[in-house]
Order: C-alpha cells, then structure tokens, then sequence
C-alpha cells in the first residue's frame, strides 16, 4: 500500500462525511462472517475434493456476495479483503458507492509470505487455505481484484498485495497463481490498472519496473463514480490457473493483506463453483428438429458426428476412451467405430464420425457415447455421454393433423422440420406460400394439402405427409326475444342456427342455469328466474358466437291494506283513501270489470253506503282486490244552528241566545263578548244566555260569539260570528 499521511487521510474522511453519503444501493448483496468450510465449499466445483479447510480472517473481513447488477463481471461467489467485506449502515464494507471510503483497520497480523509481493511488512491479513484432489490435470478458478489504492496510490512504493498459493506434487516450493494473462508478473495494482501515477508519490517507474509490459492496462476497470462497488478500480475477471497430477492432494493458499499501514483497503472477489479441474464433454451433432429428442441423421443419405472435447489443450496427444451404447448396433446400423479417440497435440478436440448405413426400416435407432475420464481417482467415471438417432427416412411431421376451419379464417400450419429441407405443398389454393415449410392456410372448402419434404444433394429420399381441412360455413343464429311476464307465469327460450348442421349451443343463466338445449320451456317462474340468458354457438373452426335473451318475472302483489270504512260528510268534500302501496287499479266489483287509476267519486248529495275495489300492480302484474266502503252522511255541521239575533223581552218568543246541534254532539263552550271585548257569558253544555250581564239586562246592539262544539266522531267545530239583541 502506498505511503499516505495520515492527516491526508482524515480531511478526506471529514469531507465525506460532511457531503452525508447514504445507505448502500443494495446492488451487492454480501454476507458477512462465514466459515472456511463454507467458504471452500462456495468455490468448489467440478472434479474437486475439498479437504481440511481453514480460515485465519478477521469475522468482518470476509463472506458470501451475491449481484443485482454491478460493473463486476462475476455474479457470485466469496469475498476476502483487507477490511470489511459487507457495507453496515453507514459503515462501508466492499458493497457500495465508490465514492465513500471502506478504510478500517481490523488490527489483525498480516502474512509475512506477502511481504515481498508488497515491498513491505503487511497487516490484517485474511486468509483461506485447503487441501484439494483434482480429478484432472489442471486446475483453475476466476477472480476480480480491487482496491483502495487505486487513483492515488498507482505505481506507489508499496502496494497491498494478494496471492494464490499453490503447492503440491511437481510444484517447487509454493507458486502463486494470481498472475497477469500470460505472464509471470503478480497481479498488483501496480501492475493492472490505468497507467497514471497516483497523487500520492506514484511514479510510472515503480509500475514499468514490475515487469515488461507492466502496467497492463487492458485488465483495467476503472471505477470512478461506481455505484456498487467501493475500490476505485479493479481488475476485469482474470483466471487463476496451474497444471496438476490427478488424483494426487495439493494445497490452496488465498490470502490478502494490507502493506505498509492499514488505511486503504483491498479485496478479492472469487467466483462461485469456479474451482475446477480438467472437464471432459461430448456434444452430437447432425439435424435438429423440434420433432426430435436429439440431433439426428438419415440412413444412405449424410453423416452425423461427436465431438469429445476437453477443457485445455495439452503439448502431447491424448486418448480418450469411451463407451458406445444405444438401440443402433455398431458396424451393422452405421460404420464401425473404435471405442477411443485421440485429441492432437495442442488441440482441445476430436471428433467421432457416424456414418449410417442403408438397412431394411427397423424404426429409429439412437446411438449413445458415454465418455470415460482418463483420470478416474476411484476406478471408471463417466464423465458425459450424448446421443445421436438414426431415422429411417427424412424427419418431418405436420404437427397440427387434421383441422376443421370456419369458412373465411386462416390458421398457421406447423411442420416440425430441419429448416435445411425443401418443402413444397398441393394443391397450393388457399395458402399464402406452398414452398415454405409453415405456410398460413385458409381454404373456402374441405381441402387435403399433401406435403412433400426433400433434402437437396442429400441423396435422401422425399417424405411424403398429409393432413385434412374440412371448412365450416359461418353460422347465422337468432333467439327469442326479450320477456317480460309475472310470477309463477311461463316463458321460452329459443335459439335458430342456420345451417342447422355441425354446431354446438350452451345457455348459461341465472342460478348456475346450464343446457345445451335450442328450445327450453320454463314452467312457474318465479322472480329469480329474471337476468340475462346468453347463448353461445359453437361451430368448429369457427369464433363462438354469443347472443342473448333478458327475461323479467314481475312478482304478484298482495292485496293492499286498505282504511274502511269511510265516512263523508252529506254535501262535504270526497273521500281520502288510505290504500298501501303503489299503482292502484279501482274497480266497482270484487271480480271483472276494468279498472280505472283514478280514484272513485261517491256522490255526496244525498246520505247512503257505496263499495268499491282496488288492487296493487308491479307492471303487467296485479294483485287481489281489497273492499273499501264508503259512507255519506249528516255530519256535525249539518245540525249546527246559531241564531244571529234574539230578543230578550220575557214574551216567551226568541227569550235567550240558543246554539242548535245534532243529538249526539256536545257543546263544549260558549263565550259572548261585548264591543269592548269584555267576557259577559261563558257557559258549557246545557246552557242559553238571556241576555244579561251581572244579573242586569244589557243593551240592545252586536255581541260577539266563540262557540266550540264537539262532534260525535270526535271532530271539534269551532264557529265565531256577531249576534244582535233586540229588544
């Protein structure tokens, strides 16, 4: 790490803090303070044993990452670093903005075997170390390096440094694997990154010195204003890798560290399941068809192959023995073939060639080859197989069989087919290309397209298939009309299709109503038959048509509650029925007739009983009738007499003031006022005033009267008026 003064550092700190950087994006997920053999197993992947791992790491120092979306180049795996792996609040690890500083100082020893990688003494060092069996004769991993450092610590004095220690048999001694593509130079920032100095005491020398060609700028990330990762720069991904001896146990040392202080921070992102060992693959090739399982050939018409590959390329040739299996018999179905083949020197593949060969039609055969490691630790291991099948004729199939269509539609026909052969349909009315191998189709009547599949300068012979259009004509459908009927009534409903031949018909309705009747009769219907009834035709090929019929079922009201009866005063005014509910329906009998919604009008000049009828109706529907009678009589007024004079003489003629009112009726009070309105009379029932006042006659002139009687039937009259005295 290079030289910076601390004082530096703080004011760099202070200004972040003062610009109040916030919480991490979550673009890189990290989780902290793992286990080693969490760790080593993270790593591990195809043709490894992993044994005996440790861990010598500050907790805080390393862990698992995952990504979101980052500038990374790897999408998971382990993180080991100098300081803090995961980002807390606002305490940065390796997760967050490059714009913050992830600086800490776990205070942890550092590994005195990267001392001379770093040009100085190293502190907090993390380190991961295993044993591991290989199965092949290489191994290999990816990784990313980051740092701090970068910017203003570029082609410093010292830098933090990094290693993958390798050793074991046929290695000297331990080797570190972190180097630069294609050279022996260690990856450093010093030796990958942008090529200009740091601000803080770089020198280009202190890079060019490294090694030639150094600094390797091409593996350079530059990070400035990175949102996911806090290191300032990194490396692209890079891949760690060393020749081995299979099967034999070899030791792993990944270890990190700070150099010279502990202020800046390093880390070192490896990928997940990116430990491997030398791989073995087989892939078969011949045609593909979506028909098909796997590739495929033709008898007496091509070839097919296999191609066994490994993962590198060796100096020296390598056999590579396999199995053959599958339904094909070898030197009978196709040429013979050897059980082993050989991969050239510096090459990374070879290949099996399958050459079928022209038998009586025995159905398809499949040729498997299961590839054997050349370097099985526990005796033979399969590795990989592939299969190739051997058809007996050219691969085709019209995918959709026989179709029926709606006359005026279209549909896309669906081959499954090599897109190498040559295809051409009869006869060609009614598809939009009859030389390709999907064309669209839409025959106006019943049509067999016959298709004929050739593979050009194959030798193959053509494949002749079929398949059966049948067309439809566009149904035409009425139904009956809407309804509108009362409770406990009957309707109908009716579809007509026309032609009235190859079609379906389904009702659906109200109260989960289903059939697939095109008459249905309904009996007694009550109101919650009411709702929409949709028909939806059917024809093959064709789109549904759907119509639909509304049907009310009005209910019956009850007969209403009437007031009766009613009495009417003789010569007064008509009647007020009290009658429930609404739209009445008045009729003079309790049966037949035509009602009228107008209220009857008894006569009322003369005294007498009269009954009529009303019913209630909800629309075409009406309920029973309820009998109101109606009576005309005398009332309280009609006997109501108060004389306007009287003379008060003692002659035995009109003596007293006297009110005349019907013989079931009540004077309830009476009260004369003179002019002055004064009270000089105030009687109740049986009572006639004589003309005095104080026991003394009073004068002849106007008095005035308020006179309150009540009626029989409750009824309170109230008469005022003027009454003269005459003597």
């Amino acid at each position: 790490m290079c030289f910076l003064r601390k004082e530096a550092l703080s004011l760099f700190l202070s200004g972040s803090l003062l610009f109040g950087f916030g919480s991490v994006s979550g673009q890189v997920n990290v989780t902290g303070g793992q286990t080693a053999l969490a760790l080593a197993q993270k790593l591990a992947g195809p043709g490894i044993t992993i044994q005996n791992p440790s861990l010598t790491c500050p907790t805080v120092a390393n862990g698992f990452f995952n990504i979101v979306s980052s500038n990374l180049g790897i999408d998971s795996g382990i993180i080991l670093t100098t300081g803090r792996a995961a980002t807390s609040g606002s305490i940065y690890g390796a997760n967050g903005p490059a714009s913050v500083n992830a600086s800490v100082n776990n205070g942890a020893a550092g590994d005195p075997q990267l001392n001379t990688l770093a040009n100085a003494s190293t502190t907090n060092a993390c380190i991961l170390e295993f044993d591991m069996v290989p199965k092949g004769d290489t191994v290999k991993f990816e990784y990313v390096f980051g740092s701090e450092e970068y910017n203003t610590s570029t082609c410093g004095i010292y830098n933090d440094a990094f290693a993958f220690f390798i050793s074991g048999p046929g290695i000297s001694g331990q080797q570190n694997m972190a180097l630069v593509p294609g050279t022996n130079i260690p990856v450093t920032v010093n030796t990958i990154n942008n090529g200009i100095p740091g601000s803080q005491g770089g020198n280009i020398s202190n890079c060019t010195s490294m090694g030639a060609g150094s600094p390797f700028t091409q593996y350079y990330v530059d990070n400035n204003g990175g949102t996911s990762i806090t290191y300032r720069g990194f490396t692209k991904v890079l891949k760690a890798i060393h020749a081995v001896t299979p099967c034999n146990t070899y030791h792993l040392k990944m270890t990190i560290a700070d150099a010279g202080n502990a202020l800046f921070d390093s880390g070192v992102f490896i990928k997940a399941g990116s430990l491997k060992t030398t791989t073995f693959t087989v892939t078969s090739h011949g045609l593909v068809s979506s028909s098909a399982s796997s590739p495929y050939i033709v008898k007496g018409c091509g070839q097919g192959n296999f191609i066994v590959k490994r993962a590198a390329a060796l100096a020296t040739a390598q056999t590579v023995k396999y199995q053959i299996g599958g339904t094909a018999v070898n030197g009978v179905d196709y040429t013979p073939i050897a059980d082993s083949v050989v991969i050239p020197a510096n090459d990374t593949q070879a290949t099996v060639i399958i050459n079928p060969l022209v038998t009586p039609s025995s159905g398809n055969r499949d040729v498997k080859i299961f590839v054997i490691s050349p370097y099985s630790c526990n005796g033979l291991e399969i590795v990989d197989s592939a299969t190739l099948t051997i058809y007996d004729a050219l691969q085709t199939k019209i995918m959709n069989g026989d179709t029926t269509i709606c006359n005026g539609s279209s549909f896309q026909v669906n081959v499954a087919g090599d897109p190498s052969y040559s295809y051409s349909w009869s006869p060609v009315v009614g598809l939009s290309n009859s030389n390709i191998q999907n064309p669209m189709a839409g025959p106006t009547q019943a049509t067999t397209y016959v298709l004929t599949t050739s593979w050009p300068g194959s030798g193959c012979a053509p494949k002749v298939d079929s398949f059966h259009v049948a067309v439809n004509p566009q149904p035409s459908v009425t139904v009956s009309a809407d309804q509108t009927l009362c409770e406990n009534g009957d309707f109908n409903l009716n579809v007509s299709v026309t032609p009235a031949a190859n079609y379906g018909i389904q009702w659906n309705g109200p109260n989960g109503f289903s059939s697939t009747q095109d008459n249905i009769d309904f009996t007694n219907a009550q109101t919650n038959a009411s709702g929409a009834y949709v028909v939806t035709v059917l024809s093959s090929g064709c789109v549904p048509i759907k119509d639909s019929v509304s049907i009310k079922v009005n209910a019956v009201p009850g007969a209403p509650t009437v007031v009766t009866p009613i009495a009417v005063c003789f010569n007064g005014e008509l009647p007020v029925y009290s009658v429930s509910g609404t739209n009445h329906l008045w009729y003079s009998g309790p049966t037949g007739g035509t009602g009228s919604t107008d209220a009857p009008k008894p006569p009322t000049n003369a005294t007498g009983s009269y009954t009529y009828y009303v019913s209630e109706t909800n629309g075409s529907c009406e309920g029973p009738r309820s009998a109101i009678d109606v009576v005309v009589t005398h009332c309280c007024e009609d006997y109501l007499f108060v004389p306007s004079a009287f003379s008060p003489n003692g002659d035995g003629r009109n003596d007293v003031f006297r009110v005349t009112k019907g013989p079931d009726d009540k004077l309830v009070q009476i009260n004369i006022f003179n002019r002055w309105g004064q009270l000089i009379f105030s009687r109740s029932e049986g009572a006639d005033w004589d003309g005095t006042f104080g026991g003394q006659p009073v004068e002849v002139g106007d008095y005035f009267y308020d006179i309150l009687v009540g009626c029989a039937r409750g009824k309170l009259i109230e008469r005022k008026g003027e009454v003269t005295v005459i003597r």
